[in-house]
């Protein structure tokens, strides 16, 4: 697999943001912003139109696809920027492959919080779900399919 400028940033940034959401379960918009302004920028000196385009629609498909949950207090806005911004970088493509995959870590996530609350006298209540996002991100680009 070969590593795109773009790739690295995003890597940078699920990272970043994964760390911030553990440890302080928040994903600042200090963190969001100027990855969000990489993104753009990156994407449209490598491909003109056609990449602010693809950065604007990646952006769109990541807000759509996790309002509702916010709205509805399922996840934090810091989850719904982060998902943009991985859209932002890949496109519709990635956005919904990481959104997918990133749902599907969220409910082994959930299943071992279950078993575990179920096991112990010490209960977990939240979910930093960021890293859910960013581990699904990760195994879509890892599987190929995230094409950055």
């Amino acid at each position: 697999m070969i590593m795109t400028i773009s790739m690295y940033f995003l890597v940078a940034v699920i990272c970043a943001a994964s760390w911030t959401d553990w440890r302080y379960r928040l994903i600042p918009n200090s963190l969001l912003l100027p990855f969000f302004m990489i993104a753009l920028t990156v994407n449209s000196i490598t491909e003109g139109v056609n990449g602010f385009v693809s950065s604007i629609a990646g952006l769109s498909v990541g807000f759509a696809l996790l309002i509702i949950p916010y709205l509805f207090g399922g996840i934090g806005a810091g989850d719904v920027k982060l998902l943009m911004v991985i859209g932002s970088f890949g496109g519709v493509h990635l956005v919904i492959g990481s959104f997918l995959l990133g749902a599907i870590v969220g409910g082994i996530f959930s299943i071992g919080i279950y078993l575990y609350n179920f096991a112990s006298h010490k209960k977990i209540t939240a979910l930093p779900y960021g890293i859910a996002l960013a581990l699904g991100t990760g195994f879509f680009i890892i599987l190929g399919n995230g094409r950055l």
